[in-house]
C-alpha cells in the first residue's frame, strides 16, 4: 500500500512539472514574410532640377577686323575694337569673312570663372551685310562718295533733347543699302531694321518700281493703318526733320502702338517704309535713329 502511494505521488509531480512547463512557453510569432512577397517601400519625393536660365541673346552691327587667334575675333563697333569668343561651329563662318567687311551679329555674355565682375562675349551668329569699300566720310548726308559709299558715316541726331554726333555702319540688304547705328541691326532676310534690345521696334522696307503712283499708295496705306486708329497724313512741316526725302507720311496711333506708312524717294529710287513704334521708353530714341537711317536708304545700282 505504501509503494502505491509513493508511485502516485511521483506521477502527480511529473504531471505538475509538465503542466507548469506548458504554461511558461509562449507561442512564437513568425514575422518573416514568405520569400517572393513584395514589401511596401517608402517612395522618396522627386526633386525637379532647377531650370537653367538661357543667356540673353544680344545683337549688333560693326566692321569685322579679323581673328586674334583660332578662337577669338575682333569687331569694330563705333570706332572701338571688341573681342568675341567663337561659339561652336562658327569658325567656318568667319573663315569666309575678310577684314573690313561690315557685319551684323548676335552674341551672349558669360561670366568669367573666378571673376564675377568680368564678362566674356560669346559670338553665336555673324553674317556679312555689304562688300565694304574704303572712302572718305561725307558729313551727315549719307549719300554716295565718288560712286561708292563709305563703310562708316558720321551723323548728327537728337537724343533726349540733345544733339549728338554718332557713327553708323553701312549695311547691305537685297537691292539696297543704308547706314545703321549700333543700337539697331539690319535683318536682310526680313528687310527690317530693328532695335537690338527690343525687336518689336522696327522699320520694314520695300523697293518701289520707278513708275509708282503716290495716290494709290496713299489709299493702300490708309487701309492698312485704319485698324490701329484714325489715320493722319502729316504735312511737310510735321514730318520729322531727319526725313527730308519723305514723299508721303501717314500715321495712326492706338493705345499700345503707333504705326507709320512712309514713302521715301531720292535719286536712286523710292521705297515704302512701314514703321512700328510700341508705346514705351525706347520709342523716342528709336525714332531718332530710324529716321536718320531711313534718310540714308538707297537702291543699289
Amino acid at each position: 500500500m505504501k509503494k502505491r502511494n509513493t508511485f502516485s505521488f511521483i506521477l502527480l509531480t511529473v504531471v505538475a512539472v509538465l503542466a507548469l512547463s506548458a504554461c511558461g512557453t509562449k507561442p512564437q510569432t513568425n514575422n518573416t514574410a514568405p520569400q517572393g512577397t513584395d514589401q511596401p517601400q517608402t517612395q522618396q519625393p522627386q526633386v525637379k532640377p532647377e531650370p537653367v536660365a538661357k543667356p540673353e541673346v544680344k545683337q549688333g552691327t560693326g566692321v569685322y577686323n579679323g581673328a586674334a587667334d583660332p578662337h577669338t575675333v575682333e569687331i569694330e563697333i563705333n570706332g572701338e575694337s571688341q573681342s568675341f569668343q567663337l561659339a561652336d561651329g562658327l569658325d567656318t563662318v568667319v573663315a569666309g569673312l575678310k577684314e573690313g567687311d561690315a557685319v551684323t551679329f548676335e552674341y551672349s555674355e558669360q561670366a568669367v570663372e573666378d571673376d564675377a565682375t568680368a564678362q566674356q562675349l560669346i559670338l553665336t551668329k555673324i553674317q556679312k551685310t555689304e562688300a565694304a569699300t574704303d572712302g572718305n566720310q561725307n558729313g551727315s548726308s549719307g549719300q554716295q562718295v565718288g560712286g561708292e559709299r563709305s563703310k562708316t558715316q558720321t551723323f548728327e541726331l537728337t537724343l533726349k533733347g540733345k544733339k549728338e554726333t554718332q557713327t553708323a555702319t553701312l549695311a547691305q540688304g537685297e537691292g539696297y543699302s543704308l547706314y545703321v547705328f549700333d543700337p539697331m541691326s539690319l535683318f536682310p532676310d526680313q528687310n527690317r531694321v530693328a532695335l537690338a534690345v527690343d525687336d518689336n521696334y522696327y522699320a520694314e522696307m520695300t523697293k518701289l518700281p520707278s513708275d509708282f503712283n503716290l495716290d494709290e499708295l496713299q489709299k493702300k496705306g490708309e487701309q492698312e493703318l485704319a485698324s490701329i486708329g484714325k489715320v493722319k497724313k502729316l504735312d511737310k512741316a510735321d514730318v520729322p526733320q531727319a526725313l527730308t526725302s519723305s514723299r508721303l507720311f501717314l500715321q495712326a496711333s492706338g493705345s499700345k502702338v503707333t504705326r507709320q506708312y512712309i514713302v521715301v524717294e531720292n535719286k536712286t529710287g523710292g521705297f515704302i517704309v512701314k514703321v512700328i513704334i510700341p508705346r514705351g521708353e525706347s520709342a523716342e530714341g528709336f525714332e531718332s535713329y530710324i529716321y536718320t537711317s531711313l534718310e540714308s536708304l538707297q537702291a543699289n545700282k
